[in-house]
């Protein structure tokens, strides 16, 4: 009997998914001249800021988040409330989710997390002919049980964000053009590779998969995306344009 229970037991447990664990692994370092994150400006995002992996359960909110935010009609705080509450982490504050991996690296200020991956290295890359270090990040998500809480067949996200010019950036590899696709596999025992290098077709930066940022495309070495800020709209332009010839007019006169 008690073999039987335990027999039993077993079963139920691998049928939903507990006790099979996957994991996913996460590069954004220049490897395979992949791309890397930078501010808007083209500097650094800080070592430490966090870097959400998971999928959102709502695209079309996902959709009136980024536009709402380009447009300016909504700010870096609430669109950041609006992205996490629509977001479901691979990582945290799941149940029957899987701890972190990483190692901070090339000199990085960082205390490796068993709760959430950041920016944790500094990785020298030669970006359009000329050689600069840069804050990227790696490591590993393990234990993850993909039935669970997101699903079989679910599209996986990477974002983040930068507090210093409050810009955001997310990406996806949906379509799979050049890598394996970062979809939630139907095996919980599968292993998932993102490496941001995936959103490339024969080295060229498929733009339709970063959802939010913009590509620099170089013709040699590894590329940049740039987190998002908002658009300057039609009438803050115009008040511009004006403020600019009233100033104009004023020295004529003087």
């Amino acid at each position: 009997m008690k073999n039987l229970i335990a027999t039993s037991v077993l079963t139920l447990l691998g049928a939903v998914g507990i006790g099979n664990a996957g994991t996913v692994i996460l590069v954004g370092n220049g490897s395979s001249s992949g791309p890397v994150f930078v501010t808007s400006s083209g500097g650094n995002i800080a070592i430490g800021t966090r870097v959400f992996v998971g999928t959102f359960s709502n695209v079309s909110t996902l959709n009136s988040s980024i536009s709402n935010f380009l447009a300016g009609s909504a700010n870096y705080v609430s669109t950041l409330a609006a992205l996490q509450g629509n977001f479901v982490n691979i990582g945290t504050g799941v149940t029957n989710y899987g701890s972190v991996s990483q190692v901070a690296g090339g000199g990085a200020a960082f205390t490796p997390s068993t709760t959430q991956l950041g920016f944790n290295a500094v990785t020298s890359l030669a970006i359009n002919g000329v050689t600069a270090n840069y804050n990227t990040f790696n490591g590993q998500i393990t234990g993850v049980n993909y039935s669970l809480s997101l699903g079989t067949g679910k599209n996986l996200y990477i974002w983040t964000a930068s507090d210093s010019d409050q810009s955001i950036g997310i990406v996806r590899n949906a379509n799979g053009t050049g890598t394996t696709a970062w979809i939630t596999p139907a095996s919980d025992s599968s292993s998932v590779t993102m490496n941001l290098s995936g959103l490339q077709a024969s080295g060229v930066m498929e733009r339709s998969e970063v959802l939010l940022g913009n590509v620099s495309d170089f013709a040699s070495g590894s590329d940049l995306i740039a987190l998002a800020i908002p658009e300057p709209s039609s009438a803050s332009l115009l008040a511009l344009g004006v403020a600019g010839l009233v100033a104009l007019r004023a020295r004529r006169k003087s």
